[in-house]
């Protein structure tokens, strides 16, 4: 893609994608993707949303930034080794630029500025401004690496930069390209490794400074935006749906009880809750289908030949609406991922993370964050909308409060504390 310049672990390069992805899918098992490490982390975030909701005392809220705040603490923990304040200045800077870039990748502008890159870059518009949120976030992250750096401890890595520092020194030979000179911008960076490499004739690194500073700049859009964004439109749809919500509630008071958090572990006593999630996400739709796939042989499908390096999107509404697959594709019907005795029951057609040998590589964490946010929230709250929606086109609502163009508002009502 042209907005990362083909570098890091989203890359077009097949040696460097698995080489990327195997070290990044390591990396964060490491720091404990699927594991009780990362499950306390979520419920640490979790319960500062709690907190922060009780305090408005059932008034509306915007969800929109609010939950992408709590979300990107996670990832921020594992990839800058801490979590940030909801008010810090720098924290806001970087949630604006992720969202403004991951709301423009999945735009039709975009595709128009991937295919015509030199021309898109003469011309005025909203990438303008888009590209220019990108370079600071590039900017902030090289600061962050700059310090990791300066502050390393092979021995003891805090988190992905760090690790990803360690292991550009075993590969490479040396620190990634264009960490050397500290202070230098990415921009100058990129430049100069491409230049030496040109004059060396030697391959690209895999282990580069574009690879980490894109690595992290993925990580956090990916970590941050997807999740947040399928929070909002959780709340939304049980809000339309207060009987899901209701029982959820219920199984929540039953496994969970009032006295203590959520946790990981009790998830496979709760299949009525894991049922609707998966059910929410199946109904889920967004403005792209799925990151861009390219055809690695010519293909022939249904009568046409689709040639080799074709660029592909696999429709995944298709699978996730086929009645085929599905009794009831068209309702909202948790009842789709139980079987006659009630238990969760997994289906071959649910695909919310996409498919292949590039499906979404935090889809651990995904799953464990959706899980924990939504059920410690629910044990503390029953949500309404703030707009009456007897009439409304949720989806419609959930599409614009992506884009931010209206403050879609929710109610947090206290639940009674039971006995």
């Amino acid at each position: 893609m042209q907005l990362s310049k083909d570098y890091g672990f989203v890359s077009n390069n097949e040696k460097k994608w698995r080489e990327l992805r195997r070290f990044t899918l390591s990396t964060l098992r490491d720091f404990g993707m699927g594991k009780n490490s990362m499950s306390q982390k979520v419920q640490q975030e979790a319960q500062h949303l709690v907190e922060l909701l009780a305090k408005l005392e059932g008034g509306a809220f915007e969800p929109m930034t609010t939950f992408r705040h709590a979300v990107a603490n996670v990832i921020c923990s594992v990839v800058f080794g801490s979590r940030y304040s909801y008010s810090d200045a720098a924290f806001l800077e970087l949630l604006d630029a992720v969202s403004n870039y991951v709301s423009f990748f999945l735009s039709p502008l975009a595709k128009v500025y991937n295919t015509f890159p030199g021309i898109m870059d003469r011309l005025p518009g909203p990438h303008k401004r888009v590209l220019a949120d990108c370079q600071k976030l590039k900017e902030h992250i090289q600061e962050k690496v700059q310090f990791h750096q300066l502050t390393l401890d092979s021995s003891c890595p805090r988190d992905y930069i760090d690790c990803f520092l360690i292991r550009a020194e075993k590969v490479e030979g040396g620190l990634p390209s264009g960490l050397a000179a500290a202070g230098a911008s990415p921009r100058h960076t990129e430049s100069t490794q491409h230049t030496l490499l040109q004059e060396q004739g030697s391959p690209e690194p895999m282990y580069s400074h574009e690879d980490l500073i894109m690595s992290v700049f993925n990580l956090l859009g990916a970590g941050t935006v997807t999740t947040s964004n399928t929070l909002v439109f959780f709340l939304l749809m049980l809000a339309k749906h207060p009987h899901i919500q209701a029982k959820v509630q219920e199984e929540i008071d039953a496994v969970v009880g009032p006295g203590r958090a959520p946790s990981t572990e009790d998830k496979l006593r709760m299949p009525y809750t894991n049922a609707v999630i998966h059910e929410l996400q199946r109904s889920h739709k967004s403005r792209i289908e799925n990151f861009p796939r390219m055809a690695t042989q010519d293909v022939l499908f249904r009568g046409y030949t689709i040639p080799k390096g074709t660029p592909v999107i696999p429709v995944l509404s298709s699978v996730h609406s086929d009645p085929t697959q599905w009794e009831n594709p068209g309702k909202v019907d948790p009842a789709h991922f139980l079987d006659e005795k009630g238990e969760f029951r997994k289906r071959e057609a649910f695909m919310a993370f996409s498919a292949g040998k590039r499906m979404c590589p935090g889809e651990a964490l995904a799953r464990m964050e959706l899980f924990l946010f939504l059920t410690t929230l629910l044990q503390s709250f029953t949500f309404q909308l703030a707009t009456e929606h007897s009439e409304l086109d949720l989806f419609s609502l959930w599409l614009q409060m992506e884009r931010r163009a209206i403050p879609g508002k929710f109610f947090a009502l206290p639940r009674p504390v039971s006995s």
